[in-house]
């Protein structure tokens, strides 16, 4: 391995995802690579890491909507609990 360039394999095991996901990520244009042959080309880490800082979010509960009164299961047929 070139000083600094990872294969696939390397990639994927570095982003703990399959190589079939980074083949995909390159496919769609979501992380840069590095050909080096024909058709072959590597990674960077840094281009890898930027990609992880760019998938960061912060994370948000969910509202807690209601849904209207709960239904009961009663045999065949359902009817509407009052809450």
């Amino acid at each position: 391995m070139c000083e600094g360039l990872m294969t696939a394999k390397e990639a994927a095991d570095y982003m703990r995802v399959s190589v079939r996901t980074i083949r995909d990520w390159v496919k769609k244009g979501l992380i840069p690579v590095v050909p080096v042959g024909a058709q072959e080309y590597r990674f960077t880490k840094k281009d890898l890491d930027h990609y992880i800082e760019t998938q960061r979010q912060i994370w948000q509960p969910r509202s807690r909507r209601s849904r209207g009164p709960k239904e009961k299961s009663n045999g065949n047929t359902r009817e509407k609990q009052d809450a």
